[in-house]
């Protein structure tokens, strides 16, 4: 299949004839490749990788097709918005010159009927209905992800379609992003879930800017929209809430979204400023997307995923079991994240070099972002070049250390703020993170609501909550008798591999440490520094990652699943589990599955998969350290 060459995407489009000389239509800002003699690190060799995002795409056509109305509209039913995203994908299989879908009268049909689809289900306003797939309803919303593949779908198609067709596109979007522009980039958003933490409530009245990926994607739709249907206002206002955007980043490359980095969404800040760099020319964003890149590119595990230690927003997902020819058991990442933000920067496209033969292993469909990192694929192999690698040790100021020494990783994290009843803001409880090459993650997997045993440290007993049986108008953060999100907490580095964090909550302070003694083997030692002066106990709690179809095998030989029913053991001396195993105190509890509130269910369920094996160590004495040992590979 031919590629759609950006000559011929920019003449069908018109997004940089207006900005960029005719000697730069191959896009070179998106390359910004190192010079040759620079280039020690490597890159993706661009004719692969192009194959692959053409397979990604064809990968998609059956299904889409497949599930396809007569009268435009896509997906399984309950249907919603997210559904007609598909337009994007046939528009760009259309305009493949050469390929076997080029300028498809059935495929043109099928294109114009989803936008009609999306016309006729618009609100007076331009909304839909935030539907999800388990039948739950989240209110009206301008859907940010719809919208641009909309937007960015009418500029490749209009000139091929019908003049009717392109009128009622046209009619569609024009309401959409009317409304777009007057309320969604700042508080008068019907989702703006008001100001940051530490921030003062708004006055009566007071409109402000609201920073956040919803609005970040809506600005970059909004100014490829304004360039099409001639409105200057709506493309300056697209470029002025983009600085906003820029000028909110964390000098270590992240947004919040109440106190502390986002990590998965994180990304999603990434991938609009590059749609809107790819088709602006706006060189103000590239400093943001450097910072970003460089910040994803050592929040990653070797396996694909991002870390998720210091990440507000959400925890790991259930690992992926697959199984080879031979029925060995492979343990993957539900998705591993590119985007075309990433061949921006050379951080960015080292990031993509990792990440992509990881990709490449996968099934094409399940690449979200094939469609604008085949749009704005640069030209050479030298736009992917990059001479970038992980720090070994990455720290943001105090507040977090990546620390790399193969084949152990250790992320720490010493975010602290108050609780906030936003169910998708999660507690910042869960402190440490533990990664070995030859095991995966075993250690960590981020926060939740509701759910103490997750905590790092609590004072107090952790029973007294629960997300089990929460609804969805559950006080997401009660006043409740136990201590679980650290109020303070420093992390040194005495030795060159050994680090410890001292934690505090309710008055409590406790050191938890970690040595690496080997490449197979780690030790963790909990020590109790101050009680609290109320007299509440402190434990220490550690989450450790389920690998499924693993049983846990405890010293006393009995066995237990991961999944299911929750049971509780104490009195052993040792677990195994996985590739792992865990030397530890008889004193400590363990539970499985200990399961967290998930944000994206009504009612805040969370399935057995997502829970985590817990063991607590009760500190009862001041100055008593509770060692345990990690140890990779099962003993013969």
């Amino acid at each position: 299949m031919a590629n759609l060459t950006r000559r011929a995407f920019i003449r069908t489009t018109s997004l940089l004839a207006a900005s960029l000389p005719a000697a730069s239509l191959l896009l070179p800002r998106l390359g910004r490749a190192a010079p040759a003699s620079a280039r020690v690190g490597g890159g993706i060799e661009r004719q692969a990788f192009r194959a692959y995002l053409v397979r990604a795409l064809e990968a998609k056509l059956g299904p889409i097709l497949a599930l396809a109305r007569p009268n435009g509209q896509f997906g399984t039913e309950p249907w919603i918005v997210r559904d007609q995203d598909a337009i994007l994908t046939l528009a760009l299989l259309y305009q493949c010159e050469g390929g076997p879908h080029y300028k498809d009268p059935q495929l043109l049909e099928r294109i114009a009927a989803g936008g009609r689809y999306l016309r006729a289900r618009q609100d007076a306003k331009g909304m839909y209905p935030f539907d999800k797939k388990d039948g739950s309803n989240w209110g009206p919303i301008y859907m940010p992800w719809t919208y641009l593949r909309w937007i960015v779908t009418f500029q490749l198609m209009a000139a091929d379609f019908a003049p009717a067709d392109r009128a009622i596109w046209a009619e569609g979007l024009k309401l959409g992003y009317a409304g777009i522009a007057a309320t969604e980039l700042s508080s008068r958003s019907g989702i703006y879930p008001g100001p940051l933490t530490g921030h003062p409530p708004l006055k009566p009245g007071e409109v402000i800017p609201w920073i956040h990926n919803i609005p970040c994607h809506h600005a970059a739709g909004l100014f490829i929209a304004g360039r099409h249907f001639g409105r200057p206002d709506w493309q300056q206002q697209a470029r002025e809430y983009i600085q906003l955007v820029v000028a909110a980043q964390s000098e270590h490359g992240w947004w919040t979204e109440h106190s502390g980095p986002v990590v998965l969404y994180n990304r999603v800040y990434l991938e609009a400023l590059g749609v809107y760099y790819a088709l602006s020319g706006d060189a103000g964003v590239l400093p943001a997307l450097e910072r970003g890149n460089r910040y994803h590119l050592n929040y990653l595990y070797p396996n694909g995923a991002m870390i998720e230690t210091v990440d507000e927003r959400n925890p790991s997902e259930p690992l992926k079991l697959v199984r080879g020819p031979q029925g060995a058991a492979r343990y993957l990442p539900p998705h591993i994240g590119i985007h075309p933000g990433l061949y921006c920067t050379d951080e960015g496209r080292a990031l993509l070099a990792h990440q992509f033969p990881l990709v490449a292993e996968r099934d094409p469909a399940e690449l979200d972002s094939a469609e604008f990192l085949y749009l704005f694929l640069p030209a050479t192999d030298a736009g992917l070049a990059y001479t970038t690698a992980p720090a070994r040790r990455f720290r943001m100021g105090g507040d977090a250390l990546i620390a790399r020494e193969d084949p152990w990783l250790v992320s720490l994290s010493a975010y602290c703020c108050p609780r906030t009843g936003n169910r998708f803001i999660q507690d910042r409880q869960n402190l440490i993170s533990i990664y070995h090459r030859d095991a995966g993650l075993i250690l960590g997997g981020g926060n939740t609501k509701l759910q103490p045993l997750w905590s790092t440290l609590t004072v107090g007993d952790p029973r007294l909550l629960t997300p089990v049986g929460a609804k969805r108008d559950t006080n997401l953060a009660p006043t409740v008798a136990v201590a679980y999100t650290p109020e303070h907490c420093v992390i040194a580095e005495p030795g060159p591999q050994r680090w410890t964090q001292r934690i505090s909550a309710a008055g409590a302070v406790v050191e938890l440490a970690c040595e690496i003694v080997s490449a197979t083997a780690l030790r963790l030692g909990a020590t109790l520094v101050q009680a609290a002066p109320d007299g509440r106990p402190a434990a220490v709690h550690l989450t450790f990652l389920p690998y499924p179809e693993s049983p846990v095998v405890f010293s006393d030989g009995a066995r237990a699943d991961i999944a299911g029913v929750q049971w509780e053991k104490t009195g052993v001396t040792q677990l195994r589990h996985h590739v792992w195993q865990l030397d530890l105190p008889a004193a400590a509890r363990i539970a499985c599955p200990v399961l967290p509130h998930n944000p994206y269910t009504t009612d805040g369920h969370a399935e057995a998969a997502e829970g985590r094996l817990v063991v607590s160590l009760p500190l009862e004495r001041l100055g008593v350290t509770c060692p345990l040992t990690l140890t990779i590979g099962r003993p013969a």
